[in-house]
């Protein structure tokens, strides 16, 4: 792998925007395959964002996680991980965008999404606790608490994917879809497997390249390191899940939209475990400190307004996003900037 620190400004831009752009495509076509796989399998919008695109788009992370960790770093692959969740949930508000006249989280049908909001907030607040309290070591040098992440987030999935997850809450009015923009994909079962396993590669190839760059970038600068992760690395490991939302959106699948970025985000806090189980030291949750809490706390913040979002179901909006996804913004900018004011209080 080449070194990226010791690159020129000039290239690392150039690597940074070719592996931005080969992540846009990517995500721009996985989107679409994903609807036809909910369509075909019958599983659902909600339930493929999690499963498919939620794991998918957080290859680059998986990539990042690994390489800090074994570098001899976890604390900032944590750190990356929760500062990238509260971030990928400014993604919904920006695809808000693309929904025109109609609030995003208005138009989403039943209540799947919703209970997957819940359960994001559920293994962040886990998280946040853990770094809390310090965790504890279990036999193997793993934590508590990423364990605890990890069975909950299974016990959840399985129960998410099961068809008594939508029986109880049904909204009163039915949401209105624009059918007529929707794509279809005209190839066999196999083929879309396969294309989708490509598109995947192409993400994982092209997020690496982000964000590698990113952190060179940082270097060659003499940026702040936690102004850069919360910023400009945010959004590089976060491109992945920018791209296919905003792609969902286009084909009017707000729900597909909203579950890869809820499903992405489960799947990182469980990448939490996989760290643990990478570093042979004390348990990595012991490793961080407060920002990582304050970063995961605004995560459950930022989310809890998707799900007010979710549970209105007001079509009010204003600058072509609803209410909800303006809040998202605003109180994501006030976090970023109290965290950052801790950073350099120090």
């Amino acid at each position: 792998m080449p070194d990226f620190i010791t690159m020129s400004l000039p290239v690392l831009s150039a690597v940074f925007f070719g592996g931005a752009a080969l992540v846009w495509y990517a995500g721009t076509k996985l989107a679409l395959y994903a609807d036809e796989i909910a369509e075909r399998s019958g599983l659902g919008q909600a339930v493929v964002g999690v499963l498919l695109l939620g794991a998918v788009t957080s290859l680059p992370e998986i990539s990042t996680t690994t390489v800090a960790t074994l570098s001899g770093n976890p604390s900032m692959a944590v750190n990356n991980l929760l500062g990238g969740v509260a971030f990928q949930v400014v993604v919904i508000a920006l695809a808000d965008l693309f929904m025109g006249k109609k609030a995003l989280t208005s138009t989403v049908p039943g209540p799947r999404t919703i209970l997957n909001a819940l359960v994001s907030i559920v293994l962040l607040i886990i998280a946040a606790i853990g770094v809390m309290v310090g965790d504890w070591s279990l036999p193997g040098s793993i934590g508590f608490f990423p364990v605890l992440i990890t069975v909950t987030y299974i016990i959840c999935i399985r129960q998410l994917s099961r068809e008594v997850a939508v029986s109880g809450w049904v909204p009163a009015m039915e949401a209105e879809v624009e059918t007529s923009e929707i794509k279809k994909v005209s190839a066999s079962n196999a083929r879309i497997a396969l294309l989708t396993s490509g598109m995947g590669l192409l993400i994982l190839i092209g997020g690496t390249m982000v964000t590698l760059s990113a952190e060179g970038i940082a270097e060659n600068t003499g940026v702040d390191t936690g102004l850069i992760g919360l910023t400009l690395l945010a959004f590089a490991t976060s491109l992945p899940e920018l791209s296919t939302a905003i792609a969902a959106v286009r084909l009017r699948r707000a729900e597909l939209a909203i579950g890869d970025i809820l499903g992405g985000n489960m799947f990182d806090i469980v990448l939490i475990g996989f760290i643990d189980v990478l570093d042979q030291g004390e348990p990595v949750l012991r490793q961080v400190d407060r920002a990582s809490m304050t970063a995961a706390l605004i995560g459950v913040l930022l989310t809890a307004l998707v799900l007010i979002g979710l549970i209105e179901r007001r079509d009010k909006h204003a600058l072509r996003m609803g209410y909800d996804s303006i809040a998202v913004l605003i109180v994501y900018v006030a976090g970023v900037v109290s965290i950052l004011a801790g950073i350099y209080a120090r």
